[in-house]
Order: structure tokens, then C-alpha cells, then sequence
């Protein structure tokens, strides 16, 4: 490895990151740890293949492994690695300035290697490629932590009704066997068949997802007014409201605005966002109002309760993402999500106006033009 004059490198590496240096020869294994402990990681250290499997069950962030060793070579390092358990998954970098042909080089990623570099390397090279290897390693890591729990949410919220489900066609079966009223066995199957509705409501959106990363979600086009939409599922919304105790508002004109969308879709952008205002608006005040503004119609879903903070209030609108923790929030963090791609596939922006402990207003434009479809 090579190296340059002057400042040491700037580099961005994760503060506090730690790389296993496996090297036995003394003098490159103390300037490779020095280049490491300057860019600001912390760094351990392993002169030969056994001390490196000791030394590995730490879990580094990187394990830097020479290849030639006197004990056991490199690749036999990366194989006992990747055979463990405990090991398996560490990220492992072969880096050697005697093993440098295009052989040597596939024989290490096939040992399970993720990178295989060699040298000399100037002292940025190797960081910038650390630096690479560590970055796309966090991003899988936060994608895998974004599917586990989104997971975790999806079972809770179809448990939910499934368990409702077994209990009310259980009580359903027992009142059959004891001649009940029928009015008592039609309360059982009505509360059984809600349940299916939302399992159903679960089903589609998971569905709706799948159609948006794969550019499907179709728009059924025709003529919409919007005013009749929102009066329609605000009608829906009102006994909800009412055995929460909130008064929900209805600000609508007196002329209809009318533009060219999918009704269905539309309904469900109204339905998300009034679903949220009544689950975060801390039982205040609910406002739905429409209006036009020359060639556009606005839509505005406005509470008065926790808010979002600045900072949350553009990953909301992202997959499986929530303004509150799992915990609190309940929900598979995809409604905003879903509402996004429908207004855009209509040729509209939604948006968000919050502060914390002071509502939030949700605002969709839309064109009063046809638009093109998905």
C-alpha cells in the first residue's frame, strides 16, 4: 500500500465502527491500523487465522483479512466464518499484496469474501472503499429492520381480526346449538363479517403496494366530484367520530367540483387521511374541506392534535414509515404511502403543513383536467 503526504485522508465513516486487521507481517498490520484509528474507527488487531476466529465472535464491523498467513490462509479464515453462526453474516474483506491474480481473487469471493482487494492502495483508495463496503452493508441492514417490522405490525394488525373472527363464529356456532334468538346469532355473524371487512381492507393495501413498485395501479377514469366524494366518506367516517367524540367538520361549497379521476381511488386518499386525523387528532375538532382554485381542486384533511415534527413530515409519506413508533401507532405505515402514489398517479402533489402539539393539515391538489393513467 502507498501512501501520501500531507494531512492524513477526510474521510465519512460511521463514528465508532470497528475493523478486525488481520495481517502477520508487523509493519503493514501498524500502518493499516493507523490509517484506520486516524479516519476514526476503531480497530482491532490479529496477526495470525486463529487469533482472527477468536477474535471475530466480537463482531466487527469489518473484518480486513490478509490472505497469506502462516497458520491457516485467508480463505480458510472466510470459510470457518462463514460456517459459523455466530459469524456468518460479518462483512469480510480479503486485502493482500501477494495473491493478486484474477485467480486469487475469485477463489476469495467464492470462500465468501465480500470484497477482494489488493495492493499497493493509496491510503483514500482503500478508505473510500471501506467506507462503500461499510455504507451498502447499513443500508441492507436498515432494509432488513424495515421488513422485520414491518412483519411484526403486518401479524399484529391481521391477528387483530382474526381473533375477533374465531370468537364471534364460536359464539355464532355455540347459539345455534341452544336455539337462541335469531337476533343474538345475527349480532354474532354481523360482528364476524366486519372483521372479514377489515381483513379484506388489510389484504387490499398490501395488494396496492405491490401494484405501486411494479408501476400497476390502474386508474379507472371518469367524471368525480369531489364535493359528493368527500360528503359520502364523511358520512362513512361520522359513527366513528361520534363514539370518539369528535366533532367532524365538513367545509364543502354549494356547486359541485368536478374533475376527471378515479372516484374509488379518490375515496381512499379521503379515507386514509381522515383515518389518521381521527386517530391522531387526540379527539379535537376534525375539518374536511373542498374547494377550487382555478384549474385545480384542493382537497384539505386538517386535526388538532399531536402533530409531526418538521423532520418526520417528508418520510411519512414513505413506505412502512410512521410519524410514531410501532408501538403507538398500530398501523402497517403504508396508508400515507398509498394516498401519495394515488394523488401523483393523478397528476397532483399531497402535502403536509404540522408542528408538534399542534395538528397537522393535509392538502391535495389536483388538476380539474384527464390525466394520464398509470
Amino acid at each position: 500500500m502507498t501512501t501520501t503526504p500531507g494531512n492524513p485522508p477526510q474521510t465519512t465513516a460511521e463514528p465508532r465502527a470497528t475493523v478486525l486487521n488481520v495481517n502477520d507481517h508487523a509493519a503493514t498490520r501498524y500502518m493499516v491500523s493507523r490509517m484506520l484509528e486516524m479516519a476514526g474507527y476503531q480497530v482491532l488487531e490479529a496477526s495470525t487465522g486463529y487469533e482472527a476466529l477468536a477474535i471475530a465472535p466480537q463482531r466487527p464491523d469489518l473484518v480486513l483479512l490478509d490472505v497469506e498467513m502462516p497458520d491457516i490462509d485467508g480463505y480458510e479464515v472466510c470459510r470457518r466464518l462463514r460456517g459459523s453462526e455466530e459469524t456468518q453474516d460479518l462483512l469480510i474483506a480479503h486485502l493482500s499484496a501477494v495473491s493478486i491474480t484474477r485467480e486469487d481473487r475469485i477463489r476469495g469471493l467464492a470462500f465468501g469474501a465480500d470484497a477482494y482487494w489488493t495492493t499497493p492502495l493509496e491510503e483514500e483508495e482503500l478508505l473510500a472503499n471501506i467506507e462503500a463496503l461499510l455504507r451498502l452493508q447499513r443500508r441492507a441492514q436498515d432494509a432488513i429492520r424495515v421488513r422485520d417490522e414491518f412483519l411484526s405490525v403486518a401479524a399484529h394488525e391481521l391477528r387483530t381480526p382474526l381473533t375477533a373472527l374465531r370468537l364471534n363464529l364460536e359464539r355464532a356456532r355455540l347459539l345455534t346449538t341452544r336455539s337462541a334468538p335469531k337476533e343474538n346469532l345475527d349480532k354474532g355473524l354481523s360482528a364476524a363479517l366486519r372483521q372479514l371487512s377489515r381483513l379484506q381492507q388489510l389484504l387490499d393495501t398490501l395488494l396496492d403496494v405491490s401494484r405501486v413498485a411494479n408501476r400497476r395501479l390502474k386508474l379507472e377514469v371518469g367524471t368525480v366530484d369531489l364535493v359528493d366524494a368527500a360528503r359520502e366518506i364523511a358520512q362513512r367516517f361520522e359513527p366513528a367520530a361520534r363514539a370518539g367524540g369528535v366533532d367532524l367538520q365538513l367545509q364543502l361549497p354549494d356547486t359541485p367540483v368536478v374533475l376527471f379521476g378515479d372516484r374509488l381511488r379518490l375515496e381512499q386518499v379521503l379515507n386514509n387521511l381522515l383515518a389518521n386525523a381521527l386517530k391522531y387528532g387526540d379527539g379535537k375538532p376534525v375539518r374536511l374541506c373542498v374547494e377550487e382554485r382555478d384549474d385545480m381542486a384542493a382537497l384539505r384533511v386538517s386535526d388538532n392534535g399531536i402533530g409531526i415534527a418538521p423532520e418526520d413530515q417528508s418520510r411519512i409519506f414513505e413506505r412502512f414509515e410512521r410519524a410514531t413508533n410501532t408501538e403507538q401507532s398500530g398501523s402497517l405505515g403504508l396508508g400515507l404511502y398509498i394516498a401519495k402514489e394515488i394523488v401523483s398517479a393523478h397528476g397532483g402533489s399531497i402535502t403536509v403543513d404540522s408542528q408538534p402539539g399542534q395538528g397537522a393539515t393535509f392538502q391535495v391538489l389536483l388538476p380539474l383536467r384527464r390525466t394520464e393513467q398509470y
